[in-house]
């Protein structure tokens, strides 16, 4: 059951670029991936224990800086659920109901925030910088009727 969910954008992108799905990280993007993952792997004892990534070109080369950084022993997973066009909806179905306990996705806008809306209703998060992450808490239910209460604990940004 998920316990605590990183959500994080991608580092920034080159600009020039032969098609969306090859685009490659920045140098500043890289940066920014490092950093947030230092952040992350100074903030608390919680760490990610395992890792989903669209398969974008970007998002992988983002996920491969922040998984080194968190010495995550698990490699990651690229899922089709993590693309930009995808339906937020079914991840945010989806990740409540894996078997992940403590997790991070390596994605895109739109669906890094509409992600946080859907699981969070009423979030004010509408919108990701590059490499910005967030991390979810999710609380047991207080009664049968109720599902997970899903809290905003910590909004990462890249310096």
């Amino acid at each position: 059951m998920l316990k605590t969910l990183w959500i994080m954008r991608h580092g920034l992108a080159e600009n020039q670029f032969d098609s969306d799905f090859s685009r490659q990280l920045s140098q500043a993007g890289k940066e920014q991936a490092l950093d947030v993952a230092k952040q992350i792997k100074s903030d608390s004892d919680n760490l990610p224990t395992a890792m989903l990534v669209s398969p974008f070109a970007r998002t992988q080369a983002t996920a491969t800086i922040v998984h080194k950084e968190l010495a995550l022993i698990k490699p990651f997973e690229t899922d089709e659920m993590l693309v930009h066009f995808a339906d937020h909806r079914i991840l945010g179905d989806f990740l409540p109901a894996s078997d992940y306990e403590n997790l991070i996705i390596v994605s895109h806008m739109p669906i890094v925030a509409e992600l946080c809306q859907y699981l969070m209703p009423g979030c004010s998060i509408y919108g990701f910088q590059t490499a910005q992450a967030v991390r979810l808490n999710f609380d047991v239910a207080t009664s049968e009727n109720e599902g997970p209460q899903v809290a905003l604990e910590k909004v990462y940004l890249p310096r």
